[in-house]
C-alpha cells in the first residue's frame, strides 16, 4: 500500500504486485489520502485482452487507473488519450486513433525544438477541466515507451492528426471536433458518469482545436507551429 499524487489529489493505492509501486515511483506522496483504490481478481481479469497474455501485475495497473479515473471524474478530471507536450510552458495535445502517428509527431517536436519541449505524457494524461481553462497533468501511464513527466501545464490547443501525403491544417468548430474528442476521452460507464463527461465538454470546447493532415515529417511540425503562432496561441 502506498500514496500517490495524481492531478493534485493524494490517492492511497492498495497494490498486490510490486510493478504498480515501481510504475508510480515518480508520483509517490506523503500526507493524508483523499480516497483509496483497490481492485478485485475479477476487475483485474476484466482488463485482459484475448489476443495477448499480459502479466497480472500489468492488468492490475490498468484496473487501478480505471478506478482512479472514475473517482477523479467527479472532481472535473478526465483521462484524454493523446500525446501531450509542453512548448515553452504551453501544452499542446495531439490526438488520433492508435497507430496514426501522434507519438511520432510529438517526437519530431522534441527533435526540432529540443529543450523548449517537455513531454507531459505520451498516452494517457489527465485533464482538469473548468471555467478557467484546461490543465494537463502527467501520469505514470506514458505509453509503450513510458514517456511522461510529473508536471502540469495549461492547455493551449488540441490537434487532431490524420495521415496525408501533404501537410495541411485548419481550425475546427467544436461541432466538427466533438465526436473525435469524445471518442478519445475515457467515459465512465454509468449514466451519471456520462452526463458529467458531457458537462465538462462544454468547457473543453473552448480550447482551439485543429485538424492536421500530415506526412509525419519535420515540415508537419512547421505546419502546426506556424498555424498556432499566427493565431496567437504560441509565441
Amino acid at each position: 500500500m502506498f500514496i500517490a499524487r495524481l492531478a493534485g489529489h493524494n490517492i492511497e493505492i492498495d497494490n498486490r504486485y510490486l510493478y504498480l509501486r515501481e510504475l508510480f515511483k515518480d508520483y509517490m506522496a506523503d500526507g493524508e489520502a483523499e480516497f483509496s483504490v483497490s481492485v478485485t481478481d475479477e476487475e483485474i481479469e476484466k482488463e485482459r485482452i484475448e489476443t495477448l497474455d499480459p502479466p497480472k501485475s500489468y492488468l492490475e495497473s490498468l484496473a487501478v487507473y480505471r478506478k482512479i479515473c472514475e473517482k477523479l471524474l467527479f472532481d472535473d478530471i478526465v483521462l484524454f488519450h493523446c500525446s501531450a507536450l509542453s512548448f515553452e510552458g504551453k501544452a499542446i495535445l495531439f490526438t488520433a486513433p492508435s497507430g496514426t502517428g501522434k507519438s511520432t509527431h510529438a517526437a519530431l517536436w522534441r527533435k526540432k525544438f529540443g529543450s523548449l519541449v517537455t513531454m507531459i505524457n505520451d498516452d494517457k494524461p489527465l485533464l482538469k477541466i473548468g471555467e478557467s481553462g484546461v490543465t494537463v497533468f502527467g501520469t505514470p501511464f506514458g505509453g509503450k515507451e513510458n514517456i511522461q513527466t510529473n508536471m502540469s501545464a495549461e492547455a493551449a490547443a488540441v490537434v487532431i492528426l490524420r495521415q496525408e501525403k501533404e501537410n495541411s491544417i485548419r481550425r475546427l468548430t467544436f461541432t466538427e471536433a466533438f465526436p473525435t474528442l469524445l471518442n478519445q476521452t475515457y467515459r465512465v460507464k454509468t449514466n451519471e458518469g456520462f452526463q458529467k463527461t458531457l458537462e465538462l465538454f462544454n468547457f473543453f470546447g473552448e480550447l482551439p482545436v485543429y485538424s492536421l493532415g500530415c506526412n509525419i515529417s519535420i515540415e508537419a511540425v512547421d505546419t502546426v507551429y506556424n498555424a498556432l503562432k499566427n493565431d496567437g496561441i504560441l509565441p
